[in-house]
């Protein structure tokens, strides 16, 4: 049998084919290279954001969180300070107090839905958000959202 031309107008539908054969199998071996790549890489970046993320940190220790999201910049999360510290001092055996400051930190805003500052977020001991309040806040009202009696004062 005659082998098929290579020059002339009965050769393109041969080097036509034979292109997109080509580049269709660098199309699967890019995809196939890019896939194995973004899996490789996945762990790392996933690791990497949750061992970067206080209120991630916070919630492994096994008790109730309260993470407050402010900045300096504003009055009302600076008045929150004290108030955040005592509970820290006063309850930080049984509780954990998480202070990140939105302007400072990047991620937070949109990670945690926080659209107002400040907003504390609650977190009961097995990790799992149970509410939320943005602007002041006694620390007797948040040991009453963390069901946490308040054993000493913190105000």
């Amino acid at each position: 049998m005659p082998s098929p031309p290579t020059t002339g107008p009965s050769a393109r539908p041969h080097t036509l084919v034979t292109a997109i054969v080509f580049l269709a199998a660098m199309a699967v071996a890019g995809a196939a290279a890019y896939t194995l790549t973004q899996r490789a890489l996945a762990p790392d970046a996933q690791s990497d954001a949750a061992t970067s993320d206080a209120v991630q940190q916070a919630l492994r220790l096994g008790k109730p969180v309260v993470a407050e999201f402010g900045a300096n910049s504003c009055d009302n999360c600076r008045a929150m300070k004290p108030v955040l510290s005592a509970l820290a001092r006063e309850h930080g055996e049984r509780m954990t107090v998480v202070d990140i400051d939105l302007r400072k930190t990047t991620g937070y805003a949109s990670r945690y839905q926080i659209q107002l500052m400040p907003t504390q977020v609650f977190f009961d001991a097995q990790g799992r958000e149970i509410g939320r309040h943005a602007g002041l806040i006694s620390g007797d009202e948040i040991l009453a959202r963390l069901n946490i009696s308040p054993i000493g004062r913190a105000q």
